[in-house]
């Protein structure tokens, strides 16, 4: 229903900003960022109520092998790769290195839940603008409706980018479960945000 509602106030907002758009010999005009933004908020909501689903049936956890732990919801995929408890997940660790650059001190062990949030959410609408830009230049990337994408930013930054930095645990050391619920929340996180880019794209074509 959320969701529902977001896709509809995407579109409202659409044709308010495409109003004075230039046609083109009856092209339709490509989807505005504001759709990959807010696309990728909803997407990154989306992927929470995956994860809460999934550890929910889960007893807890949401494939074994995963990381334990009882604050584990409300950033994204991330929480069963820690590289020890759910609690000290990646986005957790990045959030509170970017506190403690511009505080000068470590977040409290209350706020940092929250950081973790903020990060996931940050992380969710900057990979929705992306897709946005570059699905209008490569249309490859739209294949699968959102899926191919999905797992594109799954094999980018759940399997290469965060475990070099030291942020969560290595492809080597996940159980293939964990791997296989990583990517499926990210698939969940690339159908999504292409359901609403799409709904954009039409309503700015008119």
């Amino acid at each position: 229903m959320i969701a529902r509602v977001t896709v509809r106030f995407v579109n409202s907002i659409a044709i308010m900003r495409t109003h004075d758009r230039q046609a083109d010999n009856g092209r339709t005009v490509e989807p505005p960022l504001l759709a990959g933004l807010v696309g990728g908020l909803i997407a990154g909501w989306t992927m929470n109520m995956f994860s809460r689903v999934a550890a929910i049936a889960g007893d807890g956890r949401e494939a074994p092998g995963a990381a334990p732990g009882r604050d584990r919801f409300g950033r994204g995929a991330q929480p069963p790769q820690a590289l020890r408890t759910a609690d000290c997940d990646a986005t957790i660790l990045a959030g509170s290195a970017v506190y403690r650059a511009m505080a000068g001190r470590n977040p409290d062990r209350d706020v940092q839940p929250w950081i973790g949030s903020a990060m996931h959410y940050a992380f969710s609408a900057g990979v929705g603008m992306a897709y946005a830009v570059a699905a209008s230049r490569v249309p490859v990337l739209r294949r699968g409706r959102g899926l191919l994408y999905g797992a594109l930013v799954w094999s980018v930054a759940d399997e290469g980018v965060m475990p070099a930095l030291g942020l969560s645990r290595g492809p080597r050391r996940l159980d293939p479960r964990v791997h296989a619920y990583a990517l499926l929340a990210h698939l969940v996180y690339g159908a999504t945000l292409d359901a609403v880019v799409r709904s954009g794209r039409v309503s700015a074509g008119g």
